[in-house]
Formats: C-alpha cells, structure tokens, sequence
C-alpha cells in the first residue's frame, strides 16, 4: 500500500513539472545576436556601439493566441554593479499585434563615458484583446515581463 501511495505521489509530482513554462535564454557573448523566449513573448535583439552611443536593435513576437494591445518595452543598461547607466522606452509598436506577428525596434542609448554597460534589463508590458474591435473586456489587467542578458 504504501509502495502504491508512494507511486501515485511520485507521478503527480512528475505531471506537474510538466505543466511549467520554461523561460528561454541564450548565454552568447556581449554585442552578439541574442534570443529570449517565453510563453507569451519572444524577443531578439543585438547591441552595437559606436563612439559613445550603444544601439540596440530586434524584434518581438507575439506567441500568443490573443492579440497583445499596447506593448511597451523598457531596456535599461545596467554596470556590473546593476546601476542603471542608460534607459529607453519603446512604445511605438501597432496597436494590436497578432499572433505569431513579429515587430521591430531600435534605440538609442548615451550612458555615461566613464562607465561601460555589461548587462541589459529589459521589461515589457501588454493587455490581451480579440482580434480588433474586442467584443469582451479582459478588465485591462497588464500583463508583463522582464529578464536580464547580456548586451
């Protein structure tokens, strides 16, 4: 009996790790192509610098099977301190993004000359809707994101 409680424990346990989404980050070097994927999003992106200036440059993708309304993305160029150095927001992506429809974005970042970025926060926040005009609310709760790479 109690080898059989001990089975039936052991194999709810194994069902439910299997119900986890799993974030998905590369670890290649900085100024490098770089992916994050996620259940609801996936973002890619490369950094450049020239002079003084780092540009990053990518694309976000809606992995859902609603639409994302009013995506926000905030990047934040943190030392290896985590001090902030630089921080832009892009929020000029369409309305409506539809699923499985990738968008791009640049920005541009002047930290400070006397320290050099090492690490790249990046935040985004989205409401879901149907496909537009939305004929349900969703009660406008955000939902929303973040992860920290390498630039």
């Amino acid at each position: 009996m109690i080898k059989q409680c001990a089975l039936v424990l052991l194999l709810l346990l194994a069902t439910a790790a299997c119900s986890v989404y799993h974030k998905e980050l590369d670890k290649n070097p900085s100024f490098s192509p770089h992916h994050f994927s996620y259940y609801d999003v996936e973002i890619a992106w490369q950094a450049e610098r020239t002079g003084q200036m780092v540009s990053l440059a990518g694309t976000v993708t809606n992995r859902r099977s609603y639409y994302l309304r009013d995506l926000e993305l905030t990047v934040r160029l943190t030392d290896e301190r985590r001090k902030i150095l630089a921080r832009e927001t892009y929020a000029d992506f369409p309305t409506y993004i539809p699923p499985g429809r990738s968008e791009p974005f640049r920005m541009e970042f002047r930290p400070s000359p006397d320290f050099a970025p090492t690490h790249v926060r990046f935040t985004y926040i989205y409401w879901l809707a149907e496909e537009p005009p939305a004929f349900r609310q969703y009660g406008d709760v955000p939902y929303f994101g973040n992860f920290e790479s390498l630039p």
